[in-house]
């Protein structure tokens, strides 16, 4: 067995080879070069496919959310079953560049109206106790949220723009980027 002192004598004589030795460096920087290709090729699927992080711009989720909080996008559930009712998704509304968090409160087939400061889904006071316990201002007529689409709004009801929104309404499920998990900071 060799000692520490003889085990360095041979690691740094089996350095100055393989710095002498054009194929074996050119190898080695190959190897490395297909390693970092991989890592990064690996990474992209992960955020393209799987995870994205993303932040809350803005006060719509107040107080769930605060402006400035990170979070990721998990892409995979939406693939392989449909949004439900309090999820809080991400989202894209045609014509902006920004992704929006909102939380879904009606699904297709769904009837939403507004009035009295409440939401009112399938003719029922809808509870939000959980994350709203103000007055809703302004109404909205009942409307039947459309196939294949989703009736989306902040939790902070007042200063939010989403499905109430004439120019927005409900968000078709090819903008659904994915569902919000885990908050990061």
């Amino acid at each position: 067995m060799l000692s520490k002192k003889e085990l360095g004598k041979f690691r740094d004589a089996r350095e100055e080879l393989h710095k002498k030795d054009e194929p074996y460096r050119r190898a080695a920087n190959s190897d490395f070069i297909i390693y970092l290709l991989t890592l990064m090729a690996v990474a992209i699927c992960i955020r393209t496919f799987i995870f994205e992080p993303v932040q809350c711009i803005g006060d719509s989720m107040y107080p769930t959310l605060m402006n400035g909080e990170g979070m990721f996008t998990e892409k995979l559930t939406y693939t392989v079953s449909a949004p439900q009712r309090d999820d809080i998704i991400i989202c894209r509304y045609p014509y902006h560049t920004e992704k929006c968090v909102k939380r879904v409160i009606a699904t297709p087939g769904d009837r939403i109206s507004i009035s009295d400061g409440a939401i009112y889904l399938n003719g029922e006071k809808l509870d939000e106790s959980a994350y709203w316990d103000d007055y809703i201002e302004g109404t909205l007529e009942e409307v039947t949220v459309p196939d294949k689409c989703l009736f989306v709004v902040g939790d902070n009801r007042n200063h939010s723009t989403d499905s109430r929104s004439i120019q927005l309404g409900p968000v078709k499920e090819g903008y659904i980027q994915g569902k919000a998990v885990s908050l990061l900071f």
